[in-house]
């Protein structure tokens, strides 16, 4: 399978000749901004011809929240079908297909929608991963005009200084693209409470040993989850494509498993709430995987895990899960984790170079990003050396030179035999196949790679463009590690 990429949020229709009710569309724009997908789709459930080009988007998007790609690819091309100058349907059918690898259609569908909305910031940025724009073009003028203009808000304003940045080094004009980063960056910090500016990792974390880990062998029902996980830009993506490569994984995203299943619970009270689980038979983590949208095919018809002869993964790939391993490994013990890390400079000049849509407040400013990634450090060599798991540490660098190699030592990991290397993948124009290469996914620190993109090292050393810039990360970062 695919692995699942960040769903586009963009909620507005353009080019459609009707909308629906404004209390409608704040109804829909709430579920889809709480991920309550299964809702969303019960809310736009009614059949109606007539329907605004809204209920189409928001159907769609709630599909693909629950991974159902070729049901949302559906939806969308019926919404155009009666909406066919609805710029945001167009956008929606390119994200998507950027998703799944389909490069023709996703230029096809991008391409439309920026003749239908030259202004959407959306737009341009899916075009990024296909084709570049002159940073002295009518795109980039257009991208500027939005990041001038006092009546947007700041997060608006903040996406079209990364995008202007993101034009400027593609086109090797680093010092003047590093200035609109360091805006970008400034604008989205001002916005983030101060105590979300720290990537902070709880001294109890830290205190726990294997001795804490010592009884960590309970009878419970096993639970499917396969945990790859660190800091964003860190090679969770790739390593989770390479692992889906095999059928018995399945790429499930950043589902966050493990922080949904104690965000419930005060940390002063989760020692005896998974004393209790472990006593009573019942794991909170297997509870949390049974709401994930592929959950159908890992749990039997009591909500157990499945009892195939052959162990089945379910891959969740979320950041959000390194630093509740330990309570994770106080009930399954026997789950194998990948921890994911990268070399200091490259990954935090990734990290700045990117526009989270949520959360990541740490990235946002070069000193604390510097300590949050020699924090993650002390923390993934912390869970090496007291998980009762089996744990393998996978670093980017070796990621990208020796695909090869890790891939083996990825399926050795979890006791599978490699599957054979895929030969193909969907080529430009329809019915050709051929193997995909960075120049048909444009490679840029701040990017995810392409679904079906193989491993390239041509981001390696990236950082030493911007040596003089990244001091105060660099300088954090080794402060943070003596």
């Amino acid at each position: 399978m695919i692995a699942p990429q960040a769903i586009a949020m963009e909620t507005t229709v353009d080019g459609a000749s009707s909308t629906a009710p404004p209390g409608d569309t704040r109804a829909l724009k709430a579920l889809l901004a709480a991920r309550d997908f299964p809702a969303l789709l019960r809310a736009t459930g009614a059949r109606d011809a007539k329907a605004p080009a809204e209920r189409w988007l928001y159907r769609g998007k709630a599909l693909e929240g629950l991974l159902r790609l070729e049901a949302a690819a559906d939806c969308y091309r019926e919404g155009l079908q009666r909406w066919p100058e609805s710029a945001s349907l167009h956008l929606a059918l390119g994200q998507l297909a950027l998703r799944q690898g389909d490069r023709h259609a996703a230029l096809a569908a991008l391409e439309r929608t920026r003749a239908l909305n030259p202004d959407s910031l959306d737009c341009y940025a899916a075009l990024l991963h296909l084709i570049p724009l002159a940073p002295d073009g009518p795109e980039a003028a257009r991208i500027l005009a939005r990041a001038l203009d006092p009546g947007r808000d700041a997060a608006a304003r903040a996406r079209a200084l990364f995008l202007l940045g993101q034009l400027q080094v593609e086109a090797g004009r680093d010092r003047m693209g590093f200035v609109y980063y360091a805006a970008g960056n400034r604008l989205t910090a001002d916005a983030i409470e101060e105590r979300k500016r720290e990537y902070l990792v709880p001294e109890r974390l830290l205190r726990m040993d294997r001795g804490t880990f010592a009884a960590a062998a309970p009878s419970l029902p096993p639970c499917p989850a396969l945990v790859v996980t660190g800091l964003p830009r860190s090679g969770k993506s790739l390593v989770e494509s390479l692992l889906a490569e095999h059928p018995a994984v399945t790429a499930g995203g950043e589902f966050a498993g493990l922080r949904r299943a104690v965000a419930d619970t005060r940390p002063g009270d989760l020692s005896a709430r998974l004393g209790a689980a472990a006593a009573g038979g019942r794991s909170p983590f297997v509870a949390a995987y049974r709401e994930h949208p592929l959950a159908a095919g890992f749990f039997d018809e009591d909500n157990a895990p499945g009892s195939d002869a052959q162990q089945r993964w379910l891959v969740d790939s979320s950041p959000a899960n390194l630093p509740r391993l330990g309570y994770f490994g106080l009930l399954h013990p026997e789950v194998p984790v990948v921890l994911c890390r990268r070399r200091a400079a490259d990954l935090g000049l990734a990290l700045y170079f990117k526009k989270f849509r949520s959360g990541h407040g740490y990235s946002y400013d070069l000193a604390a990003a510097g300590r949050a990634i020699a924090r993650v450090e002390q923390l993934i060599a912390h869970w090496q050396a007291v998980l009762p798991n089996p744990v393998l540490v996978v670093d980017y660098e070796a990621l990208v030179t020796e695909p090869a190699a890790m891939r083996a030592r990825l399926f050795a990991h979890l006791e599978l035999s490699p599957p054979p290397v895929p030969a193909a993948t969907a080529g430009d124009r329809p019915g050709e196949q051929r193997a995909q290469t960075a120049a048909d996914w444009r490679l840029f620190p701040s990017k995810s790679p392409g679904a079906g993109s193989a491993p390239d090292p041509s981001l390696l050393g990236f950082a030493e463009r911007f040596a003089d810039e990244l001091k105060p990360l660099v300088a954090a970062y080794d402060a943070e590690r003596r």
